[in-house]
C-alpha cells in the first residue's frame, strides 16, 4: 500500500520521533511511505530508513525565492538585495506566504493517488490533505487529551475536518475517552493504538558509551526528557528541586530539550541558586544513552496524551516518577513499574525526596509490564483494518 503521512514538520518531539518508528515498521512490511512536511526543518530525516521518500509544501528553497522577513530587510546593507527582500515580503503579505505554496503543492500533487493519506498531528488541520491529496482512505492521529488543553476550541474548529475523515486514532483509552466526551458524534470513528517504538534500535542507540559531564559518585542523577513549553512544568520541579536542596538531599538534575521557556527556566535556575546541580543538555540525537545511565527519570508534566519518553526509559529499564497525565496509568503500574504522583508540587517533592532516600525502592521500579503497548504487530494489525 501506499502512504502520505503529513506532519508540520520534523523537530525533536515526541510524536514526531514515535512518527519514525511507525514510518519505518511500514516500509519494513513492504509498504511504500511518503513524509509531507509542511515547513521544512528536516531534523529528523537521517533517522528514517532510506526508503522513505519526502516532499515539503514551504520547502527551503521555496522560501528563500519567495519570502523575507523585517529582520532580514533591517540587516541587509545592499540597496537591491534590501528592495528585493521588500518585494518578497509584500508578496507573502498580500499573496499569502503559505497559501501561495499550498496552491504549488496541489499542483504537485494532482496526478498522484494514495492508499492512505494520514495527519499525523492534531495541531495541523487536515484541509489540505482533504481538498488537494487523492487517496482511499482518510486518518487523523490524535496525540493530547483534549481535557487537558488550555484552549480546546482549537480542535473545536477542526472538527468540521476531523467528521470529514475515515478514522481518528487517539494514543491512550484516556485519551479517547475525553475525545468521545465532548465530540460523541465521532465515537465511531474514534480508536486507540499506542505510538510504535522500535525497541531494538532504543536499546542500540543506549549502547554508546556515556558518563554524565557533571555527575559525581553517590549523587543520584535524575533526567528529563522534553521541550521547554509551559506543559512540562520544568519551572514548577525547580521549585521542588529548590526545596530539596534546603532539606540537604542531594542530587543533580539534567534536561534534553529546547523551547519558548529555556530563557524563563535559566533565570529560575540563577535565582534559586540551582547551578551547580541543574543541567541544561540542549537537543540529544540520542537521549537513550542518557536514559540508561540515570538513577531516576521524572516526568513532571501538567498534561500529556500518552508520554513516549516515559515508555522509552521504561524499554530502558529506568525507574519512573510521573505526573498522574493522560496515558501514564496505562504504562506503569504504580508502586511497582513506576512511581505516579498526584499533578501539584507538593505531591512531586514528596515523591521525589522518597526516591531518592531510598534506592532500593528505585531499584525495584526499574521492572516493566509493557508488553501490550510494545506489540508492533498488534498495532499493526489494528492500524491495517482501518486502512
Amino acid at each position: 500500500m501506499k502512504f502520505l503521512i503529513q506532519i508540520p514538520q520534523l523537530i525533536y518531539a515526541g510524536a514526531e520521533k514515535v512518527m519514525v518508528h511507525f514510518a519505518n515498521d511500514l516500509v519494513s512490511r513492504g509498504h511504500e511511505v511518503e513524509i509531507l512536511e509542511i515547513y521544512d526543518r528536516g531534523f529528523l530525516k537521517s533517522q528514517f530508513d532510506s526508503r522513505v521518500t519526502f516532499h515539503c509544501i514551504c520547502s527551503r528553497e521555496y522560501s528563500k525565492r519567495y519570502y523575507a522577513s523585517f529582520e532580514e530587510i533591517k540587516k541587509e546593507k545592499n540597496l537591491l538585495h534590501k528592495l528585493e527582500k521588500c518585494g518578497k515580503l509584500a508578496f507573502s503579505k498580500i499573496v499569502g506566504y503559505r497559501k501561495f505554496a499550498e496552491k504549488l503543492a496541489t499542483e504537485y500533487y494532482k496526478e498522484k493517488q494514495y492508499d492512505v493519506a494520514i495527519n499525523y498531528l492534531e495541531t495541523e488541520s487536515p484541509k489540505f490533505l482533504l481538498n488537494a491529496i487523492y487517496a482511499r482512505k482518510y486518518i487523523q492521529w490524535y496525540h493530547i487529551d483534549v481535557a487537558n488543553l488550555d484552549k480546546p476550541e482549537i480542535t473545536d474548529e477542526m472538527i468540521p475536518y476531523f467528521e470529514k475523515m475515515d478514522s481518528i486514532i487517539c494514543v491512550a483509552e484516556s485519551a479517547r475517552n475525553s475525545f468521545v466526551e465532548r465530540y460523541p458524534q465521532l465515537e465511531d470513528k474514534t480508536h486507540v493504538i499506542y505510538n510504535f517504538f522500535d525497541v531494538d534500535d532504543i536499546v542500540k542507540k543506549a549502547e554508546e558509551p556515556f558518563t554524565y559531564r557533571a555527575a559525581k559518585l553517590g549523587i543520584p542523577v535524575m533526567l528529563s526528557v522534553g521541550r521547554m513549553t509551559s506543559q512540562k512544568q520544568y519551572i514548577r520541579f525547580l521549585n521542588v528541586l529548590s526545596r530539596l536542596k534546603k532539606d540537604r538531599i542531594v542530587f543533580q538534575w539534567y534536561v534534553l530539550g529546547e523551547g519558548q521557556e529555556k530563557a524563563t527556566i535559566e533565570k529560575r535556575i540563577k535565582d534559586l541558586h540551582l547551578e551547580n546541580c541543574v543541567f541544561l543538555e540542549g537537543i540529544a540525537d540520542n537521549p537513550y544513552k542518557y536514559m540508561k545511565h540515570c538513577d531516576l527519570f521524572v516526568l513532571p508534566s501538567g498534561w500529556e496524551g500518552f508520554p513516549t519518553v516515559t515508555v522509552e526509559a521504561k524499554i530502558l529499564g529506568c525507574p519512573v516518577l510521573a505526573t498522574d497525565v493522560s496515558g501514564i496509568r496505562e504504562q506503569l503500574v504504580n508502586g511497582e513499574t513506576g512511581w505516579i504522583v498526584d499533578n501539584n508540587e507538593n505531591a512531586i517533592y514528596e515523591g521525589v525526596k522518597y526516591l531518592l532516600e531510598h534506592p532500593e525502592i528505585r531499584c525495584k521500579l526499574r521492572s516493566n509490564n509493557m508488553k501490550q503497548i510494545l506489540d508492533s504487530e498488534e498495532k499493526y494489525q489494528r492500524f491495517m483494518k482501518l486502512c
